[in-house]
């Protein structure tokens, strides 16, 4: 039976209940993994300032990846891996939404900063509720100095998303193109998605990708589900998801991630 040493989950959809809370069940049994000596590793498409107080709900220190794995932080939340996009690469992703997509809402995040074009828009009034982060305004020059790590869309339905995605996808080939469910978009530098990240940050901690556990839900999580020696989708995963797992758990409201972990761990 093959010794699993990893585990790298998804938040929203996955590790989160459907209130965006870790149940404290699942948050006491984390603990008791990562005290055996077995890293918990947070793979998120949040910035670090959202994803940081759910790892402290969980009451862990841990590697974390953020922006969909653009930014890889340690346990002491210095960065091993930051990959950006330049402003002009932004520039043209934003300008091509806006021609094409003007109902959705862009907004870019660098580092720990979330620039909006619109800070009273009630989604991005919504998703800063959800997430408790601040929202700024956009810089004036933003298109010259901001090195993002994400261009970041919220569209107002499913078919919007699925329509925009293509698009944006056709247009930016070279980039990472990708949604993280609730009709989010996100666009990142070609190298910057989940299982590049889990590779890069299991080469690191000297432990093979083989002995990796990995928990998704969406579009976002395939190639990491894929990648994982073990990767488990959601019951209430995509299809995409779910085709890319080696197994199906319970859903995030059932606390799938804690009964496949009890299960492979104790």
């Amino acid at each position: 039976m093959q010794e699993y040493k990893i585990v790298f989950s998804d938040l929203d959809g996955t590790l989160l209940n459907n209130a965006h809370h870790v149940p404290q069940s699942t948050a006491l049994y984390l603990r008791t993994l990562v005290a055996r000596g077995v890293p918990f590793v947070i793979v998120t498409a949040r910035m670090p300032a959202a994803a940081l107080p759910l790892q402290r709900e969980i009451g862990i220190s841990c590697p974390m990846i953020c922006y969909g794995g653009a930014l890889t932080l340690d346990k002491d939340l210095k960065p091993l891996r930051s990959l950006c996009l330049t402003p002009q690469q932004s520039a043209a992703v934003v300008a091509f939404a806006k021609a094409h997509f003007p109902q959705a809402q862009a907004s870019l995040y660098a580092h720990d900063d979330w620039y909006a074009f619109a800070t009273q828009a009630p989604e991005i009034k919504l998703e800063s509720q959800i997430t408790g982060v601040r929202v700024q305004p956009m810089p004036a020059l933003w298109d010259k100095q901001v090195q993002a790590h994400k261009v970041f869309f919220i569209t107002p339905d499913s078919a919007t998303c699925e329509r925009m995605l293509q698009a944006l996808g056709q247009q930016f080939p070279a980039l990472a193109v990708s949604h993280s469910g609730f009709g989010h978009i996100e666009v990142t530098a070609p190298e910057a998605v989940k299982a590049k990240a889990m590779q890069s940050l299991c080469q690191t901690l000297g432990i093979d990708i083989a002995c990796a556990v990995a928990f998704g839900d969406s579009l976002n999580d395939a190639d990491m589900l894929r990648a994982a020696g073990l990767g488990v989708a959601m019951e209430n995963a995509s299809p995409q998801a779910k085709a890319a797992a080696k197994r199906i758990c319970p859903s995030n409201e059932q606390e799938g991630v804690k009964q496949t972990l009890q299960a492979l761990f104790g």
